[in-house]
C-alpha cells in the first residue's frame, strides 16, 4: 500500500499541475473533498477503489494511470511488483498490471476476490468496454439486466458505461483478468 500511495500522490499532483488545476477544481470535478485530495497528494491517505475511480472519472483519465510510477521506454510487468488497491476489508484486490497508454487505448488488471467478496463500480464514460476472463474460481458479473456466471476459462465482454458489479460466488479464491478498452 505504501508504494501505491506514493504513486497515487505523484500522479495526481503531476496531472493536476499539468492541467493548471487547483485542489478546489479537482474536488468539484471528482466529488472527492479538497481535504482528502490534499492528503492523497501528500501520500497520507489510502483511498478506496471507489474514491480512486471517482478521481479518474472526474479527471477523465484511466484508473491505472493514477497508480503507476513514471514509465520508461519499455516495461516488464509482474503482478508481484505492481501496486494494488483493495476494498471489502481486503477481500477484493486490484493489481494494475499494464497501465493505460493512449496509443494502445486499453489497460490490463489482475483481480483477486476472496469467497463472498463483492465490488461495485460506477459507470465509466461512454465507449468503455470491459473484458473479463476468469483464470481461477468463479464470478458473477452484473450490469443492467445482465447477470452472467463465469467459470474458469470463461470470458465476458460488456459495456462499462453502466453501473456494474463483480461477485465471487465460489468457496475459494477467484482470480480474473480485466481489460478496459477506451474507444
Amino acid at each position: 500500500m505504501e508504494q501505491m500511495s506514493r504513486n497515487l500522490a505523484f500522479q495526481l499532483k503531476k496531472i493536476r499541475q499539468q492541467r493548471h488545476l487547483s485542489l478546489d477544481d479537482v474536488a468539484k470535478a471528482t466529488g472527492v473533498s479538497k481535504a482528502q485530495l490534499a492528503q492523497i497528494e501528500k501520500g497520507e491517505a489510502n483511498p478506496t477503489v471507489s474514491t480512486i475511480w471517482k478521481i479518474a472519472a472526474g479527471m477523465r483519465i484511466s484508473f491505472s494511470s493514477l497508480l503507476q510510477p513514471p514509465t520508461a521506454h519499455y516495461m516488464r510487468y509482474s503482478s508481484k511488483d505492481v501496486p494494488h488497491v483493495d476494498e471489502d476489508e481486503g477481500r477484493y484486490r486490484v493489481y494494475s498490471i499494464i497501465p493505460y497508454n493512449p496509443e494502445r487505448g486499453w489497460e490490463f488488471y489482475k483481480v483477486e476476490m476472496e469467497p463472498g467478496a463483492v465490488s461495485r463500480s460506477e459507470a465509466h464514460t461512454e465507449g468503455v468496454e470491459e473484458t473479463v476472463m476468469v483464470i481461477k474460481g468463479q464470478a458473477v458479473i452484473s450490469a443492467g439486466d445482465m447477470h452472467e456466471l463465469l467459470d474458469e476459462g470463461d470470458t465476458l465482454v460488456f459495456s462499462g458505461h453502466q453501473p456494474h458489479e463483480y461477485r465471487n460466488t465460489s468457496e475459494g479464491l477467484t482470480i480474473f483478468h480485466l481489460i478496459l478498452q477506451y474507444k
